[in-house]
């Protein structure tokens, strides 16, 4: 029923605020906003923040901020109202889950209204790679008619450390205006309003960019010349333009004898091995490593078939 419940809100809510022109979409990268925690991400990953489209940015500092939209205003005297607002602000943090990391963030103390996971799009260049499953909790204040939030949304960005997206939606407090009737804005309740507004920055989150590779695979072509695999992060979304390095096992040490970049789809595929030898793959992005099982490759000789 829940699910239900957020479904038409969000599709209530976009509809009524897609004729309005602004809407702000923050880009925050995630190697320098999480600290110690994500400073070996590369440069290009980055927690993007929709604002729902009837809203604009009235401020932004660090890693948070706050977006402005429509007027509410009591229904029997027009003068008496306020703007609505979305405050935003995001940290990272480790924790068991995102059901825990979502609990963490939140600061008022308010009811539950919903809760329940989320899938947060995980894009690279443009195109959707996979999903990212995160959790949610919307709370309310205590009380009739409450038309304030508060919510908070986790997802995980590489093992054990998680993106923590607060927002509170202050104003107005409650549907109550008092002698002056009830709040509404653009027609809607204010409740119903602020509700789905807070579902809609919610169903908008997407992280952008390749996260750091945590998995590569080396297999051998039937000739023994090639070396060919994928790379992956932590979520087995592909590693977009990891170089990969090609290793041999000269004595005790392993020497690098060839290079190439994944492509697209994390793949990668490495060519015209001459010698017969033990080999393995490392690849890297940004400050991250990670290696192959060793695999024998290079042609046979006829000793060697023997």
């Amino acid at each position: 029923m829940r699910k239900l419940v957020l479904v038409v809100l969000v599709g209530v809510l976009a509809t009524a605020a897609v004729a309005a022109p602004a809407q702000v979409t923050e880009r925050v990268r995630v190697a320098s906003a999480g600290g110690q925690l994500t400073k070996g991400f590369p440069a290009g990953v980055f927690v993007w923040i929709v604002s729902p489209p009837a809203y604009a940015r009235a401020s932004l500092a660090g890693d948070g901020g706050r977006w402005v939209g429509p007027r509410y205003a009591a229904t029997g005297d027009g003068t008496v109202g306020g703007d609505t607002s979305i405050s935003w602000s995001l940290r990272f943090a480790q924790a068991k889950d995102a059901v825990a990391a979502a609990n963490s963030s939140l600061a008022k103390g308010w009811p539950v209204d919903l809760r329940g996971g989320i899938s947060v799009p995980h894009v690279i260049g443009g195109r959707t790679v996979g999903t990212i499953l995160g959790h949610y909790v919307l709370t309310a204040p205590p009380g009739d008619r409450p038309a304030a939030y508060e919510l908070a949304v986790a997802f995980a960005v590489g093992p054990g450390v998680f993106a923590l997206l607060r927002y509170e939606l202050p104003d107005p407090v409650s549907d109550d205006a008092g002698a002056a009737g009830s709040y509404v804005v653009n027609g809607l309740p204010a409740s119903v309003w602020n509700r789905g507004q807070a579902l809609w920055a919610m169903t908008s989150l997407e992280l952008h960019g390749t996260l750091p590779p945590t998995r590569v695979s080396a297999r051998v072509a039937p000739d023994g010349r090639v070396v060919r695999g994928t790379v992956g992060d932590a979520f087995r979304h592909p590693v977009v333009r990891a170089r990969v390095a090609l290793q041999r096992l000269t004595g005790s040490a392993w020497r690098t004898v060839a290079s190439t970049r994944t492509d697209k789809h994390g793949v990668y595929a490495l060519r015209g091995i001459a010698t017969r030898g033990r080999y393995r793959t490392v690849a890297t992005l940004g400050s991250a490593a990670v290696r192959s099982s060793s695999v024998v490759a290079g042609p046979m000789t006829s000793r060697t078939k023997a």
